[in-house]
């Protein structure tokens, strides 16, 4: 679904464009962190600790979903799995 008017899609492209190809990077770069803050929120609101093996997992999925394959996905989470977790300490 497209709910832009042209002219108004032009004028933001034109916008854009007139931008530094650096000023377009920190743009992208911005938008990245600003989407990785709100994964980790949703991730803290469901309980998860942050460097667990659930909240890499959650964070994976909600940042790649399925271009990961079945496979590496789980070597990651086992791998994940056989880490400590933050906050826990071990003898």
């Amino acid at each position: 679904m497209k709910d832009t008017l042209p002219r108004a899609e032009a004028l933001v492209r034109s916008l854009l464009l007139r931008k530094s190809g650096e000023e377009r990077l920190v743009m992208g770069a911005d938008m990245f962190s600003a989407a990785r803050a709100l994964v980790a929120a949703s991730l803290r609101e469901q309980g998860l600790t942050r460097g667990s093996a659930e909240w890499k997992l959650g964070l994976l999925d909600r940042t790649y979903g399925s271009e990961i394959s079945p496979a590496h996905r789980r070597r990651l989470v086992e791998r994940w799995r056989a880490e400590p977790t933050p906050g826990s300490t071990s003898t």
